[in-house]
């Protein structure tokens, strides 16, 4: 047993190094496909929204997210039970533009691969600003899902406990920078996520090799094929943990989550899938729950590690999640959510899809505010329950 768990240990680790994902990328592989999950979203009771009296409810348009975990198959049965009227939109296809008229909201991010990210950022700025039509995410929030860089700038200027973190996009004040920095740091690359391009640089020597890969003509092998670190580095101090990082999910008042393990002998605990279920401390719901005050995004996830003077750091953050089921928060092996009223948490058992919820935020926290002071429904009230 304790030889499997070893060699379990050390696939995880291979796995997530750049040779590795690039070498996958050279060995047939079917490319992924969007499912239809149907039967496991409809063995959890749905969310619901009270919409206002004479208030219309926007047509909507869906975008599918292909993979073994989707969201959209949650946006479109709280679209479904909710009555919304609503349909599947292509945002890749030739005549997005023709078919993004026919719709009041987009809803749905494609994936977190740089080629989605850049055209779905584009295409619902684009349709924002020139259509005045909503979408969730927001241009804003898209642009912060997977943009490591643009996180650490929030943090700064919030003023949040992030990971101090270093980024340049300079060849000589990137090398002036690594002479400053304490070893070792951990070096990541972006977009990615479950530990993918992320390094620990032991000395400045390594880190001075990085600087001039980056910055060479051709940047650095990544752990895409199609796509090169090139002209930056981004470099964020070294947190001894106790062996877990911490995700918290915040939607609304109401909060998920769980610890995750690094297996023996590595410092990465994203994607290694030692994930383990237990109560959340207070002061890292805290910390969530202020950093979506700023952010204001319908769901915020936030990763954090227990740095050895006993307080939560943030590494990353994201206005976009993967859940893998409607468990994403266990107590005593009940699964629920936190509920955050009075300034205090109350343990709430029950099962919930978090990207329902995520949507039914939306509604109300974003589109519902807009349409009413847009004076789109004049002389309609916003009474909005939360169920």
């Amino acid at each position: 047993m304790e030889k499997e768990s070893k060699l379990s240990s050390m696939t995880r680790r291979w796995r997530k190094r750049r040779l590795y994902a690039r070498l996958r990328q050279h060995l047939p592989m079917a490319e992924l496909a969007c499912i239809d999950d149907h039967e496991a979203v409809d063995a959890v009771e749905p969310a619901v929204i009270d919409w206002p009296a004479g208030l219309c409810k926007p047509r909507c348009g869906v975008v599918q997210d292909p993979g073994p975990y989707p969201r959209w198959t949650k946006y479109r049965r709280f679209l479904e039970h909710n009555g919304f009227e609503y349909g599947i939109y292509n945002l890749h296809a030739h005549d997005w533009l023709e078919k993004v008229q026919g719709y009041d909201v987009i809803i749905g991010m494609p994936s977190s691969e740089f080629w989605h990210l850049e055209e779905t950022r584009r295409k619902y700025r684009f349709i924002q600003a020139h259509f005045g039509k909503t979408t969730y995410p927001s241009p804003e929030h898209a642009a912060l899902y997977e943009d490591k860089e643009l996180e650490a700038c929030l943090a700064e200027i919030c003023g949040m406990p992030f990971a101090k973190t270093y980024v340049s996009h300079d060849r000589n004040d990137a090398h002036c920078l690594v002479d400053t920095l304490t070893y070792p740091v951990v070096s990541k690359t972006f977009p990615a996520s479950g530990s993918i391009g992320v390094e620990l640089v032991r000395n400045r020597q390594a880190a001075h090799r990085l600087v001039e890969q980056a910055f060479s003509s051709t940047g650095r092998k990544s752990h895409m094929v199609a796509l090169r670190q090139k002209n930056y580095i981004y470099l964020q101090e070294y947190i001894p943990s106790d062996g877990y990082d911490l995700r918290v999910i915040v939607v609304g008042n109401r909060l998920f989550g769980n610890y995750r393990k690094a297996p023996e002998g590595d410092f990465r605990a994203s994607g290694m899938y030692l994930g383990e279920f237990r109560a959340l401390p207070e002061e890292a719901m805290r910390i969530a729950l202020q950093v979506n005050a700023f952010v204001k995004s319908p769901a915020m996830a936030v990763d954090m590690l227990h740095s050895p003077d006993g307080a939560y750091r943030i590494i990353e953050m994201s206005p976009i999640t993967q859940v893998q089921n409607s468990e994403w928060l266990q107590v005593d092996n009940v699964a629920g959510a936190y509920i955050f009223d009075n300034d205090s948490f109350t343990f709430q058992p029950g099962l919930y899809w978090i990207d329902e919820l995520a949507l039914r935020e939306f509604f109300l926290g974003s589109y519902l505010p807009r349409a009413i002071q847009g004076g789109l429904h004049a002389g309609v009230a916003l009474e909005v329950q939360d169920k």
